[in-house]
């Protein structure tokens, strides 16, 4: 039979364990904790925003969620990875790659989750909170940008493409709804634009 006192190291053992797991630096226990409602998040916005092509329907996009949100998290860890790529890299040069807004979307779902679940960055400290949120940030842009250079590497409308990235009612459209699925996630974060 067992004592009382003996329980109490297992015990002790367990807090340390789960206090270990819930590091404030590690945005993993967020995308952990928060996962079902960034995914419901991301749904929401996508079905929000227009189709650029036949492939960004989100009936499409969404059975591809749950592994880019996998990848993301995976990613957010990386303190020594290297900065995003700038805009003009990650950009379709015929307009139509459906992860574009796929991923712009998914971004601005996980920072509007975690803004607005007082359990997520709300008790941190406003330092550490811009850290991993440029850190959460840095990772979907490094995903995305990997994700979308590689579905142009196979588009066949791209190739021939010459000049600028898009045309001037592209860039109109693409600048359309980037905007607008930042000024969505403000409005529902409450932060102002």
């Amino acid at each position: 039979m067992r004592s009382v006192s003996q329980g109490a190291p297992r015990a002790a053992r367990r807090t340390r364990l789960s206090c270990a797991a819930m590091n404030p630096g590690d945005p993993r226990s967020l995308f952990d904790r928060h996962a079902p409602r960034i995914l419901a998040r991301w749904r929401e916005q996508l079905r929000a925003m227009p189709p650029s092509s036949a492939l960004a329907t989100p009936e499409l996009l969404t059975p591809l969620m749950a592994s880019a949100l996998a990848l993301v998290r995976q990613e957010s860890v990386l303190s020594d990875a290297p900065d995003p790529p700038s805009l003009e890299s990650g950009e379709c040069r015929c307009g139509l790659n459906p992860l574009v807004t796929f991923y712009l979307t998914g971004e601005c779902a996980t920072i509007e989750v975690f803004w607005t679940q007082p359990d997520a960055l709300a008790p941190l400290a406003p330092e550490l909170r811009e850290t991993l949120c440029r850190g959460v940030r840095a990772a979907w842009q490094r995903v995305a940008s990997l994700e979308i250079a590689l579905f142009c590497s196979v588009c066949q409308r791209g190739a021939g493409v010459a000049g600028p990235a898009l045309s001037e009612p592209g860039r109109a459209v693409s600048g359309a709804v980037h905007s607008r699925a930042w000024a969505t996630a403000r409005r529902s974060a409450g932060t102002p634009g």
